[in-house]
């Protein structure tokens, strides 16, 4: 994003005293281009999982990054239900598209993902999220892994 650019209406910090039912969201994203961003495909494509698999209303997209790939870095997105995995008062919460979206604070700052845009892909080669994190300095060309 550009230094002249603004949060994406779509994807506003939620204040504390804000709650979606069964978990309590705390959001730090007052800043512009800060957070996590979903695309409106890759949106579609979470709630279309969440609806045709009967999630409840307690799930949350977790976005995260950890050791390895041929970069250094990988990045981790699971779907986890807050009554299994609560989300704790030192994880980035953010809303995007009617998702919350959860980060824990060790995976954001060392995975340096404010303003990483999640995107869903098709093509012949098969389908899958993609990250476009503007911070990663290297990615590898599977697009899974990079150097923050």
């Amino acid at each position: 994003m550009s230094a002249t650019s603004t949060v994406p209406s779509d994807m506003q910090p939620l204040g504390a005293s804000e709650s979606k039912p069964a978990v309590k969201l705390r959001a730090k994203a007052a800043a512009e281009g800060q957070g996590i961003h979903l695309t409106d495909k890759a949106a579609e494509t979470i709630q279309n999982i969440l609806k045709k698999d009967n999630y409840p209303d307690t799930m949350y997209l977790y976005v995260g990054v950890k050791g390895g790939g041929c970069s250094g870095l990988q990045y981790v997105l699971d779907l986890r239900d807050e009554a299994h995995a609560p989300v704790s008062d030192k994880d980035e919460v953010f809303e995007t598209h009617g998702i919350t979206v959860v980060c824990d604070l060790k995976s954001y700052i060392v995975g340096n993902l404010t303003g990483t845009i999640i995107d869903y892909q098709e093509s012949m080669m098969g389908a899958g999220f993609t990250f476009n994190n503007p911070n990663a300095k290297h990615s590898c060309g599977c697009g899974s892994s990079y150097s923050a």
